[in-house]
């Protein structure tokens, strides 16, 4: 299998679980070492604290989902690859209540660390409201 398949079985993989409200995969594959840029104001240095803020987010929700559409890939070598793709979060309120929509633009850096690809970097921004 090619590099870049590699990188697209691993991505659906995890856009499917999330849109299903399953992130397991989406974990598994952040690197140790990663870094997020994401919609709060501030940078995540390292997995822990990246992941930290998520359930922290997350616990406050009955549900969440995340889809995305149009990915492009972009594979360097056999080591290095990137990601672009919009995106959708639904988040449904504990105790029920009206979904909260989020569309944005996601960019993901894998590099291959063995016989894996990990995320080493991270970016998500919100797209503008109409």
């Amino acid at each position: 299998m090619s590099a870049e398949q590699e990188v697209r079985t691993t991505m659906e993989h995890i856009f499917s679980a999330a849109a299903k409200g399953d992130f397991i995969p989406f974990a598994n594959a952040l690197d140790e070492d990663l870094e997020v840029f994401d919609h709060v104001a501030c940078r995540f240095d390292g997995r822990d604290s990246f992941l930290a803020y998520l359930q922290s987010a997350m616990g406050r929700a009955e549900s969440t989902t995340f889809d995305v559409h149009q990915p492009s890939y972009r594979v360097f070598g056999d080591a290095a690859a990137v990601v672009n793709a919009y995106d959708r979060i639904a988040t449904v309120p504990k105790g029920g209540g009206p979904a909260t929509v989020q569309c944005g633009r996601t960019t993901l850096v894998y590099v291959r660390r063995g016989a894996n690809w990990k995320i080493v970097s991270a970016h998500f921004s919100p797209l503008p409201k109409e």
